[in-house]
């Protein structure tokens, strides 16, 4: 089937900035709870279990947004790279949480069988999950940043700037910025890591021109974080 990559019907403007402007605006207001952790912890929660959980609930919510302006817009999920049925879409997800938790599985035994070098745990990044509630929130957390960032700064970003008449070149340039600041915080330190990203995922969707390679990437490279507790095993 054509992939509808010259929908006659254009994205407009109005929500396709919407999206580029406010989603990464809104993750950047989620980041700086990084900078006043008392605001969770106060509360008598654990941060970064909180923390993952908000985010991953913001990514929920930019699938339905992005669900809901495609609809009105008479777009369907095809229309951006994204044609599973609702069938298929249940084993794509059961691939993806078979793996991860096949790997937690893999980090619990490895951990529990080996010394650890409390020094190293107490100087990696305090974002990689060094507990096991800790790695099955981070695991639900992957499963959704994989989705809605795809969905969103590739398949709905670049076929809407697309559908607006923009250079389809200029248009992954474009998608990619906003995908830049959808990190927050994290966005200052890692620029160049989220920009060659941001770049290599939206020409792998403008010659594949669909979206399972690229959450499936996705995917992997946010669990990849999870294998950096290992680094404490003496």
């Amino acid at each position: 089937m054509k992939q509808n990559t010259e929908n006659s019907t254009a994205i407009p403007w109005s929500k396709t900035l919407a999206v580029l402007i406010g989603f990464p605006f809104i993750a950047t207001l989620i980041s700086l709870l990084l900078l006043n952790r008392p605001l969770i912890t106060n509360l008598g929660l654990d941060f970064f279990n909180t923390f993952w959980i908000v985010i991953t609930c913001w990514y929920l919510i930019q699938i339905n947004i992005v669900s809901k302006i495609l609809h009105t817009s008479g777009w369907k999920w095809a229309d951006i790279g994204f044609s599973f049925s609702k069938k298929k879409t249940f084993y794509f997800i059961g691939g993806y949480l078979l793996v991860a938790f096949g790997l937690l599985v893999f980090i619990e035994i490895a951990l529990a069988n080996s010394i650890v070098d409390t020094e190293k745990m107490n100087s990696i990044s305090s974002l990689t999950p060094k507990t096991t509630t800790a790695r099955i929130i981070f695991i639900f957390m992957g499963l959704t940043a994989g989705l809605a960032e795809e969905i969103v700064y590739r398949g709905f970003a670049i076929r809407a700037l697309v559908s607006n008449k923009i250079n389809k070149w200029l248009a992954v340039f474009a998608a990619t910025i906003p995908f830049i600041f959808q990190h927050g915080l994290k966005s200052i330190d890692q620029f160049w890591w989220f920009l060659t990203w941001g770049v290599v995922f939206g020409i792998l969707f403008l010659w594949l021109k669909k979206l399972t390679f690229n959450i499936i990437t996705h995917w992997l490279v946010i669990l990849s974080a999870m294998i950096a507790i290992l680094q404490v095993i003496q």
